[in-house]
């Protein structure tokens, strides 16, 4: 554990600014520390220590963790956040930052065809070796500007290679180190082990703070729930369920609906009812029910009591009538005529 202990410091160190290495260095000593008391060992206030933490969650050098607590002298829990390393996290972090970085360095490196590995002592011109290879002689590769003999240059001479080297001599200690670590066993580390290995902090008189008490899981605030006055009687004494098969219940829906539709379509009662008798019975029973007549009507009314317009129509037919007559007789007299007249054929 100390070899993981000493890496984190040593990449810290390495890669980060002071302020983020004295929040590493005070969780790695006391293994587990609430905002409030990191920000009184690092003198700064909670806005700005949250901000710095932040930057380090992001790169897993250390992880957030919430839990409600209850200060003495006060009924309502509050949310209090603290800090702590898990250092397999850590650990796979740098592994993979240092596996990317070697990756990054090695695609700036120029292919071997295309570096220029053969140089000319007299114009100073850089050839490769696809370059040289239509121009040799006993001494070796010549210039093909002035037919010098070539140098070659040295792998570890280029830039590309010198700079690659560079960076593994600058990561050779965190490589050694990870080495040793893939030989051992880290163990797990999580919250509750780490606030169980906390160291605590000793604060000055002038800075004291209110000691919390975190609050079990499963309980309501730490506290049994208390019943309100006047709410005990409040709610059904009863309760009745009715359990129906989906198709019954549509059914009933469907016959709800037919039926106010049937009574939203139904006519008035002045159309269905109809005021003229359809029997007999029905007709004597309304003329039974109606006012009588001030004279009764006589079937012989005579012809001095009809009403001027009656009597000048059946004149009219009269006259038109003896017309017929006459018209009818004279017809039959032309008829006897012609008979006497007819001669009788001879044989």
């Amino acid at each position: 554990m100390e070899v993981v202990q000493t890496l984190v410091r040593a990449v810290m160190r390495a890669f980060y600014t002071t302020q983020e290495i004295l929040v590493v260095d005070a969780l790695v000593t006391h293994s587990a520390l609430r905002d409030d008391e990191l920000a009184y060992l690092m003198k700064m206030n909670l806005k700005d220590l949250h901000r710095l933490c932040a930057g380090l969650r992001d790169a897993r050098f250390l992880v957030v963790h919430t839990r409600p607590e209850i200060q003495e002298g006060k009924s309502r829990p509050i949310n209090r956040t603290y800090y702590y390393i898990d250092y397999r996290q850590t650990i796979d972090a740098i592994k993979w930052r240092v596996y990317k970085t070697d990756k990054d360095m090695q695609g700036s490196v120029q292919p071997a065809d295309e570096s220029k590995e053969y140089s000319c002592p007299r114009c100073r011109a850089q050839w490769t070796q696809l370059e040289v290879l239509d121009k040799v002689s006993s001494a070796g590769f010549l210039c093909q500007r002035c037919g010098t003999v070539l140098e070659l240059f040295r792998e570890h001479d280029t830039a590309g290679h010198q700079q690659l080297s560079r960076m593994n001599n600058q990561f050779r200690f965190m490589t050694d180190m990870l080495q040793q670590i893939d030989r051992i066993m880290v163990p797990e580390c999580t919250f509750d082990k780490a606030i169980q290995d906390a160291r605590p902090i000793v604060r000055e008189p002038t800075h004291e703070a209110l000691a919390s008490v975190p609050i079990e899981p499963g309980s309501l605030f730490g506290m049994k729930p208390s019943a309100v006055k006047g709410l005990a009687n409040v709610g059904p004494k009863t309760m009745q369920v009715t359990i129906s098969d989906d198709m019954e219940q549509e059914r009933m829906e469907q016959r709800k609906r037919k039926e106010r539709l049937a009574k939203e379509n139904e006519l008035p009662s002045w159309i269905t009812e109809t005021t003229v008798p359809s029997s007999k019975s029905e007709l004597l029973a309304m003329m039974k029910t109606q006012e009588p007549l001030d004279r009764p009507l006589d079937d012989d009314v005579e012809e001095d009591d009809m009403l001027p317009a009656k009597r000048v129509k059946l004149d009219t037919a009269a006259e038109t009538a003896d017309e017929k007559g006459a018209a009818m007789s004279f017809k039959m007299e032309d008829e006897e005529d012609d008979e006497q007249f007819e001669f009788e054929d001879v044989v």
